[in-house]
């Protein structure tokens, strides 16, 4: 005889916040940096765990963090009227605190980027 557990998911042990005060990132142009997050947490870093992005035009986008563009954490090219979903499978998590997540688009062309992330030490 055989006996079964009940399997339960509790889900994520961390509350996500969503984009820029609660709203996704839209622009209809994001050559220039912009940020797509809030700030985390004063004395925290981020800690990104899902981003979707669309847009009607084809281009690619630099996430990184703010005032550091050298530090790249995701390069990803969109078809026009395309989406991508990045849900990394560990924690990306931004190297300096108070920084937030930023973009940079290759082309200006309208975008829709929804980031969820939270605080850490």
């Amino acid at each position: 005889m055989y006996s079964y557990q009940p399997t339960t998911d509790g889900g994520a042990s961390w509350t996500s916040v969503l984009g820029v005060t609660s709203y996704a990132f839209t622009s209809a142009d994001a050559t220039t940096a912009a940020a797509v997050t809030d700030a985390p947490t004063t004395g925290q870093k981020l800690v990104i765990t899902d981003i979707v992005a669309s847009s009607d035009t084809a281009m690619f986008l630099l996430f990184h963090e703010e005032s550091t563009a050298g530090n790249l954490f995701f390069k990803v090219f969109i078809p026009a009227n395309g989406t991508v979903q990045i849900t990394p499978r560990g924690k990306v998590k931004l190297t300096t605190v108070n920084k937030k997540l930023m973009v940079d688009a290759s082309a200006a062309g309208n975008i829709a980027i929804t980031v969820l992330y939270y605080s850490e030490i």
